[in-house]
C-alpha cells in the first residue's frame, strides 16, 4: 500500500532519511503474523528500528509469545536482528538488517508481581505502558472517567523499571495516573505514541502538562498515525506533522518521536474497538472514529514537510529517532 497523499521527495529529503536512524517505537506484533510481510515492509520504507508489541491476555502468553517471536527472528537473523541497546541499532543499520526491541502496552502481565519486571526485562522488553485506557493494579488508564492516580503497587512498578533500566510509558494511561508517575520516576519519562490533545481533543491524546512534565524528564513523545487521534480521517502527513510541530514549538525537537502503531487489519481493529465500549467509549460522536492508519512509507513524508518548515537538519534526524535512542541510552545506564 501507499501513501494517502503521495508527494515528490526531495534528495535533501531522502538523504536526511537515509543517513538517519529512523526508530518507531511502537508496532503491534501478534503472533500470527509472524511469516507475515510486516516487518520486511517496514525494512523497504526505511525503518530502522522497531518496537514490537509483545503482550498477552495472561503472564504465560506474553512470555510464550516472546519467545516465539526471538525464535522467529533468530530463523530471520540474514534480514533482521534483536537488539538490547541503541548500540546494537547502528550496528544492525550497517549490516542491513531491520532492529527489533520489545514492549508491553500494559502491566497486568506482571500479574501483580514487581519482580516479574526484570525478567522481562531479561527478555527484551525495553518499555512498558502502566495502564491500557482502563484501571488496573497501577492506575487509572485513559478512558476512565474518574482519572484516580498512581497506586501504591504503580509507585513499586515505576522505581522498579526504573533499577533495571526500563523505560516507563505512559501511553494510554490517565492523566493523574501519569503525571504522578512522571513525579516518582527518576528516569526519562516516555509516551512511545501520543498525539497531542491541543490538536485534537481525544481523551487517548495528551495534554500540555503532560507534554511539558514529560520532558522536563528529558522525556520523548512519540507521534503516532491513528487518523482519530490525529483528527483526519485519511491518516495524513501532513495531519501528523501538525502534531509534532505543535509539540516542537511547546517542548523542543529534542522531545518529539515517531511511534506510528501501524496495524496492518484496519477493520478488523475498529470491530475490535467497537466490541469494548469500556475500554474504547465513542468520543463525543467523533465522526473519526474506524479513520485509517497512516502507512510507514508516510515516514519520510514527514522530512519533506519538516524541511519545508525550515527544521535545521539535526533535528529531523533527532524526530527520526535519535530522540529515542538517546533516552534509551540514558535509561539504560
Amino acid at each position: 500500500m501507499t501513501s494517502p497523499n503521495p508527494f515528490k521527495i526531495s534528495d535533501q529529503a531522502k538523504a536526511i532519511y537515509d543517513d538517519a536512524l529512523v526508530w518507531d517505537m511502537t508496532l503491534p506484533f501478534q503472533q500470527n503474523e509472524s511469516d507475515d510481510v510486516t516487518l520486511p515492509r517496514f525494512h523497504a520504507a526505511g525503518i530502522d528500528v522497531i518496537s514490537l508489541t509483545l503482550d498477552a491476555p495472561t503472564r504465560d502468553q506474553t512470555i510464550q509469545h516472546i519467545a516465539n517471536i526471538r525464535a522467529y527472528i533468530r530463523a530471520n537473523s540474514d534480514t533482521m536482528t534483536f537488539i538490547t541497546s541503541p548500540d546494537e541499532a547502528i550496528e544492525a543499520k550497517k549490516a542491513g538488517k531491520l532492529a527489533l526491541t520489545f514492549h508491553l502496552q500494559e502491566t497486568n502481565p506482571l500479574d501483580g508481581d514487581v519482580n516479574m519486571i526484570d525478567v522481562y526485562f531479561q527478555l527484551g522488553i525495553r518499555h512498558m505502558l502502566l495502564s491500557y485506557n482502563l484501571k488496573n493494579r497501577v492506575g487509572d488508564g485513559c478512558a476512565e472517567p474518574g482519572d484516580a492516580g498512581l497506586s501504591r503497587f504503580g509507585v513499586q512498578v515505576v522505581k522498579e523499571m526504573n533499577r533495571v533500566g526500563m523505560l516507563v510509558d505512559g501511553t494510554h494511561t490517565g492523566y493523574r495516573t501519569s503525571m504522578d508517575a512522571i513525579e516518582v520516576c527518576n528516569a526519562p519519562f516516555i509516551f512511545s505514541h501520543c498525539n497531542a490533545y491541543g490538536v485534537q481533543p481525544h481523551y487517548r491524546n495528551i495534554k500540555d502538562d503532560q507534554i511539558k512534565a514529560c520532558a522536563a524528564t528529558g522525556g520523548v513523545i512519540g507521534i503516532n498515525g491513528i487518523g482519530e487521534f490525529l483528527g483526519d480521517r485519511s491518516a495524513s502527513s501532513e495531519a501528523m506533522f501538525r502534531h509534532i510541530d505543535y509539540m516542537v514549538n511547546l517542548v523542543g525537537p529534542q522531545h518529539v518521536g515517531i511511534g506510528l502503531d501501524y496495524v496492518k487489519d484496519v477493520p478488523e481493529f475498529w470491530e475490535w474497538v467497537a466490541q469494548r465500549p469500556d475500554m474504547w467509549p465513542p468520543f463525543n460522536d467523533d465522526p473519526n472514529r474506524a479513520t485509517a492508519f497512516a502507512q510507514p512509507e508516510q515516514i519520510i513524508e514527514l522530512v519533506k514537510l519538516m524541511l519545508s518548515h525550515q527544521y535545521p537538519e539535526d533535528d529531523i534526524r533527532a524526530i527520526l529517532g535519535g530522540n529515542f535512542a538517546r533516552v534509551t541510552t540514558e535509561v539504560l545506564r
